[in-house]
């Protein structure tokens, strides 16, 4: 039992007063005889006692009914326990810690749900703790008494993750199965944390405890990028950022855009499940790292209020193109510019000049005719990747050499399909083609290509014949092309997806040109100069870490990446943001969850009120019933 208003509890004494009236009233009587009234003894003195009982019953009324009202100001309830949990049989707790449990109190109610149900498990029983992050953190193979958990729920803080449940519960199955124990889910059945397809088996109970209130309105940012996809030096770059609606009802927020050390605010509006863009006025024109963050106020999860964005500014990209006279990097000059607005800067050489140019004066070697380069010139080349240096090689006519680059890379022979081939399937996580499409490049038609046998690598790009079209090497120093920009090879020359993947294979071989955007939880692997310590700078303070020899080149990953923030490694930044969809706190229906088997409880209100729980009881509604019932009776006697 509790009280919601405590600090009334104090007045429940006034209910007293009648009392010390009706005794103060007693003491002041004084007995006198009368002989006047001697004959009255005779009397039958049942009027006397009814008078009498007539008196105590409207004292105890009159007490009651201003006790009952009394009490009834401090707002009593009764909370209910979680049904028969820990009572006799073993119990796992899982803990849903993802960013969407952070609201206002919810994390709090969580820990005191989850400390209420180790605190109550029966005498002899076992326990264990699971968190939803790192499903088996705090738990070995075997439960240990529930004490022993409770220290550690004092030290655990919502994490930034979209940590999902299904781990944790199946992680739950195998200890509780073999000890017949309980399992309770303490949540806040969000649609995207609870698992859609997997139920839980009939013989070990499952119970969700629900954590969050009716209130599921939240708004938050789900992106921010440069308005031009390829920001050029001395050219005005803008900022734009993407904001998303999840609750009922219209939203209004203000953003604020703090680029380098200036600062711009914006209103928005965003209707409900919807979302909105905001372009910012503030530009950036200077070549070199920039950071941008953009934060929403006010809001109810704070999660997902800050996204930060590391972008460079290019200055001019130096790139040696080796072309042949069976394939002339005509087009390919045309779709990378030759103006002076143009990020890249091409020097073209004939395929017999090579050795005569040094390529670490590059930033990356584009080879059109990969059959026009000798024994010779493959060495030069493989040496260069290997001392940190990149290449784009395209495969044109059949290569004398069929062993190519030290192994990367194999040639099998030419494919001339009767008709075309086109792409597949497209693999657009990768940074190359994160901005394309799949059906952006299928609509090409491939005449002719080559047959490739990769060692390692990730395959960008697949044929409907089953080859590969586009190959990146695993230390993203070298992207292979099955086929050459000339038209009687393919018609991707004269498509719109050709520039962009161009521009961005080339952005990604020279290095740092592409945004560099990570989710917490991410490995950033960055390249750097030297074999000594590099100092990160992190959300949580500053590191040092020795580099590791990655094909020849020194580069360092920071693995511990679990705060949201920018990242310095060596002084260029990196944006390591939440996972935006966790900022849908929408709630999967109590009655899909039982239809699946589990068993539901609430433990939350939007008010932190009790009371409104299903599982508990308000107490002042039957107060006041109390207090009508004797102003009755009173009445009633009164009355007689």
């Amino acid at each position: 039992m509790g009280f919601l208003a405590p600090s009334l509890l104090p007045l429940a004494a006034l209910a007293a007063i009648p009392v010390v009236i009706h005794i103060l009233s007693r003491l002041r009587l004084k007995r006198a005889e009368f002989p006047s009234l001697l004959l009255l003894t005779t009397v039958k003195r049942e009027r006397f006692s009814w008078l009498r009982l007539k008196e105590l019953l409207l004292l105890v009324f009159r007490t009651l009914a201003l006790l009952a009202l009394l009490l009834a100001l401090a707002r009593p309830y009764v909370r209910h326990r979680l049904p028969g949990l820990g009572r006799t049989n073993d119990l796992v707790v899982i803990l849903d810690d993802s960013y969407s449990m952070g609201r206002a109190s919810q994390w709090q109610r969580a820990l005191a749900v989850s400390r209420g149900l180790l605190s109550s498990l029966g005498p002899g029983r076992r326990a264990a703790l699971l968190v939803a992050s790192q499903a088996g953190l705090f738990n070995s193979s075997l439960l240990s008494p529930p004490s022993s958990f409770l220290p550690l729920l004092d030290s655990l803080r919502p994490s930034c993750t979209e940590a999902v449940l299904e781990p944790a519960l199946r992680r739950a199955m195998e200890l509780a199965e073999p000890a017949h124990a309980d399992i309770a889910v303490v949540t806040d059945l969000q649609v995207k944390a609870v698992p859609s397809d997997w139920r839980p088996p009939t013989d070990v109970p499952v119970t969700l405890v629900s954590v969050s209130g009716p209130n599921a309105n939240n708004a938050g940012v789900t992106r921010v990028y440069t308005e031009d996809r390829f920001p050029v030096a001395g050219q005005a770059t803008r900022i734009k950022a993407d904001f998303a609606n999840y609750g009922p009802h219209l939203a209004t927020r203000t953003a604020i855009l703090t680029l380098d050390d200036r600062r711009e605010e914006q209103a928005v509006t965003i209707k409900p499940h919807a979302s909105a863009t905001v372009t910012f006025e503030a530009v950036s024109a200077d070549s070199g790292y920039h950071v941008a963050e953009v934060e929403l106020r006010t809001d109810s999860l704070e999660a997902d209020n800050t996204r930060w964005l590391a972008f460079r500014q290019p200055r001019r990209i130096p790139v040696l193109v080796v072309e042949s006279p069976a394939v002339p990097a005509t087009y390919l000059a045309d779709a990378l510019g030759a103006d002076s607005s143009s990020v890249f800067s091409l020097t073209r050489i004939a395929a017999p000049e090579f050795g005569r140019y040094d390529p670490r004066r590059f930033s990356t070697v584009v080879v059109t005719d990969a059959a026009a380069l000798s024994r010779p010139d493959w060495t030069r080349l493989g040496f260069f990747l290997q001392s940190g240096g990149s290449a784009l090689v395209m495969f044109g006519n059949p290569p004398s050499d069929s062993l190519l680059l030290a192994g990367r890379i194999r040639f099998l022979g030419s494919a001339r399909p009767s008709g075309f081939v086109s792409v597949a399937s497209a693999d657009t996580t990768h940074p190359v083609l994160d901005i394309l499409k799949p059906a952006d490049l299928s609509v090409a038609r491939f005449f002719a290509h080559a047959r490739l046998e990769r060692a390692g690598g990730r395959v960008l790009a697949r044929l409907s014949d089953g080859e590969p079209l586009i190959v990146a090497a695993d230390d993203g120093r070298l992207v292979t092309w099955a086929f050459t920009v000339l038209p009687e090879f393919t018609d991707l020359v004269f498509k719109a997806a050709f520039v962009p993947l161009l521009h961005r294979t080339l952005l990604y071989l020279a290095g740092g040109g592409l945004v560099a955007d990570y989710l917490v939880g991410d490995t950033i692997r960055a390249p750097v100069v030297g074999a000594g310590p590099v100092a990160i700078s992190t959300p949580d303070g500053r590191v040092v870490m020795e580099p590791e020899m990655e094909a020849g080149r020194p580069e360092v990953a920071v693995a511990r990446t679990g705060l949201p923030g920018i990242y310095r490694v060596d002084e260029r930044p990196y944006a390591v943001n939440v996972f935006a969809a966790e900022g849908d706190l929408t709630q999967v229906p109590t009655g899909k969850l039982e239809k699946l088997g589990y068993r539901v409880w609430s433990a939350s209100d939007s008010r932190q009120s009790p009371i409104a729980n299903r599982q508990s009881s308000d107490l002042s509604p039957v107060l006041l019933w109390i207090a009508a019932l004797a102003f009755a009776a009173e009445l009633l006697l009164l009355a007689l």
